[in-house]
């Protein structure tokens, strides 16, 4: 292989602008490879013929280990450290892919996290499309009019609490979010769109990042309101749109016409975060908690926490937007990074619902009908306001039974084969093996011999099938993945029996809402409380006012922190006491968490690395429990960043040597 690595350490002070450098011959190149001792420049020799095209951030081909290679160029320099020949880059793309400051971020981003330059800058744009390279992209840029005339049209009341001028002029905000009045989504739409707008007016670029398609489109259709087009190939536009559903070609257009500055707002879900622009101003990241926003692929990146670095970076207004703030953002508060947005009192008891909790006290003095899976007064209650509106009624699980129990003693009933829990797909299908389907037609309990099932765990479709046969004079809509999402603005009466994520808002707010299972949600993982607080407010904004009527009834056993959140509408509370918790325990985000997955003798290597004079399971900073398959270190903020470079440095050195490796999973989700 004729190609060396570039061994400087030197940090790139990238600009967004694109510039050829004709005369500089030698290009240092990120090829595309999984190998940890890979990761790094390699040097390239830039043919004539290529010299117009090949710039920092262009996609080129080159011959690497005898075969043809995609990688990005990193840097350019007149001449190369190797002393041998030079092998020359083979073809190059038109027009380049990424900015010297999106170089500089996707460096930032692997070291974070301890992975790969390449699979962050695989992460960060969508595949070529050579048809798109040879438009001309200087032209044509959005009118600065277009975004004045729509900042007209934002009113105070738009957001509550919250300045939107201030995040323009580099504000870190913290926003505990209302319902909006008019319903029309669970998303804060008209304060987002406002922010990103004011940026807009002052020439700067807005970047808005939502957890999914219902917000996507939401958020898309307030835009659209403020009379803002989607940018095509085609026309143009002032507010880009990067979702994943989309064609090849619109997806690359809406990424370069983003990055050269030609729509000034850009709208997307979790890869939004690390799109290239030009003068970013203003970021926000509405429902931070939502689990979307971790990257399940190498090096798993986290999209707010990428997008505080980039306000850090480059002096950005940001907005972290929630009906219940999260741990980690208020954790920001507490550091003086961000400030706290909350909401008075008295706006949230005029704008947000009713919402009450069915505890098992209150299900045990109703009697019997208390414990169905819907309490006879709830059902009442429920059937009181369908005639005022259309009422949502939310399960936590998708399908028609996820388990079954011995209707004689009550044990959970389990696979003969493999101990696995049983399902049952509809109400004439057999028992099956939840995780490996296997069949069941002679089951019998192992600990009574009973052959009688029941139902325990009912799926929104079950759920469904019941309500139909209990209100059979109401219609009944199902909402959930598995069976198709409802969208919003299309109910407008009846029943809606819907997944969380799931519930399609409805004109006006529901009348009522009820949460079967509410503390599913609540069990297992660290911040399970928090979580369940994020999951029924979202449910609880789609309804009307307490004002208007709207109630929302939580059946299930919470734990008596999230039912206080929930019932006075308070979330900053409750997350404010788990970060003290946390601070107190030593648990993220006070200390940040890396999981090491491998075989025993490689995670005793990654521990017996040196930090600061002392190995790694031995260093004062650091915790080390052991795991199933590896390890979890608690590492104090200040030396975390030093454990991660270390234990990089060992994945390499052991991929360099052909050893068992190990994998290493920075800030990720812990279940404790």
């Amino acid at each position: 292989m004729r190609s060396t690595a570039h061994t400087g350490e030197e940090k790139l002070r990238g600009s967004d602008s694109i510039e050829g450098s004709p005369s500089r011959t030698v290009a240092r190149v990120c090829v595309d490879s999984a190998l940890p001792h890979l990761d790094r420049p390699f040097d390239y020799l830039i043919p004539g013929s290529l010299a117009d095209d090949v710039t920092i951030g262009t996609r080129v081909r080159v011959r690497f280990a005898g075969r043809l290679v995609n990688a990005v160029v990193v840097r350019l320099a007149d001449a190369s450290e190797f002393k041998g020949k030079l092998t020359p880059i083979h073809s190059a793309a038109k027009t380049p892919s990424y900015t010297a400051r999106a170089l500089e971020l996707a460096q930032a981003v692997a070291r974070r996290y301890g992975g790969s330059l390449w699979d962050v800058l695989r992460l960060m744009a969508p595949p070529r499309v050579a048809s798109l390279e040879d438009r001309d992209w200087s032209e044509p840029v959005a009118e600065v009019a277009r975004y004045q005339a729509a900042a007209e049209n934002f009113r105070p009341d738009d957001a509550p609490g919250l300045d939107i001028h201030e995040l323009g002029r580099g504000a870190r905000v913290v926003w505990q979010a209302l319902p909006e009045p008019d319903r029309e989504s669970a998303t804060p739409v008209h304060a987002l769109a406002a922010a990103a707008v004011a940026a807009a007016v002052h020439d700067q670029s807005a970047i808005i990042a939502v957890p999914d398609a219902r917000s996507l489109r939401a958020v898309k259709v307030e835009l659209e309101r403020l009379g803002l087009r989607p940018w095509t190939v085609r026309s143009g536009g002032e507010f880009a749109v990067l979702d994943s559903d989309d064609g090849a070609n619109a997806r690359y257009g809406s990424y370069l016409a983003a990055m050269h500055g030609l729509a000034k707002i850009v709208l997307g879900t979790r890869p939004v975060a690390l799109q290239p622009v030009p003068s970013l101003g203003f970021v926000a990241i509405w429902d931070d908690g939502s689990p979307t926003y971790d990257d399940p692929h190498a090096p798993y990146w986290n999209a707010r926490s990428v997008a505080g670095w980039r306000a850090d970076l480059e002096g950005a207004g940001m907005l972290m937007a929630s009906y219940a703030p999260t741990v980690e953002s208020l954790a920001l508060v507490d550091y003086g990074w961000a400030e706290l947005a909350a909401q008075e009192r008295t706006k949230v008891r005029s704008t947000a619902p009713a919402i009450e909790a069915i505890t098992d006290e209150k299900r045990t003095a109703e009697g019997a009908s208390g414990w169905h899976w819907m309490p006879g007064s709830v059902w009442r209650a429920a059937r009181d306001a369908v005639a005022k509106g259309p009422v949502a009624i939310v399960v936590p699980r998708t399908g028609y039974v996820r388990a079954v129990a011995c209707a004689d003693c009550g044990a959970w009933a389990e696979c003969l084969e493999c101990g696995s829990a049983l399902r049952q797909d509809h109400v004439q299908a057999p028992l099956i093996c939840r995780d490996n389907e296997h069949p069941q037609p002679h089951w019998h309990c192992a600990n009574c011999q009973g052959q009688r099932i029941k139902q325990v765990r009912q799926g929104v479709e079950r759920i469904a099938e019941q309500v139909r046969a209990m209100a059979k004079d109401v219609a009944v809509t199902i909402s959930s993945g598995p069976t198709g999402p409802i969208p919003d603005g299309e109910i407008t009466e009846g029943f809606v029996v819907a997944t969380p994520g799931a519930v399609p808002a409805v004109p006006g707010g529901y009348a009522a809402a009820v949460v079967i299972g509410a503390e599913a949600p609540a069990s297992g993982g660290l911040g399970a409380e928090v979580k369940a607080v994020r999951w029924w407010l979202s449910v609880a904004a789609l309804v009307r006012s307490r004002g208007d009527g709207g109630r929302v009834y939580l059946v299930g056993a919470l734990p008596d922190v999230a039912r206080r959140a929930l019932e006075t509408w308070d979330p900053v509370t409750a997350s404010q006491e788990a970060l003290a918790e946390r601070k107190e325990l030593g648990l993220p985000p006070a200390r940040r968490s890396i999981q090491l997955v491998g075989e025993p003798p490689a995670i005793t290597l990654a521990l017996s690395v040196s930090v600061e004079g002392a190995r790694i399971e031995r260093h004062h900073d650091v915790t080390v429990s052991p795991t199933k398959d590896g390890a979890l270190l608690l590492v104090t903020r200040r030396s975390a960043q030093a454990v991660i470079d270390a234990l990089r440095e060992r994945q390499q050195q052991l991929s360099k040597d052909g050893e068992l490796g190990f994998r290493m999973r920075v800030d990720g989700p812990l279940t404790l």
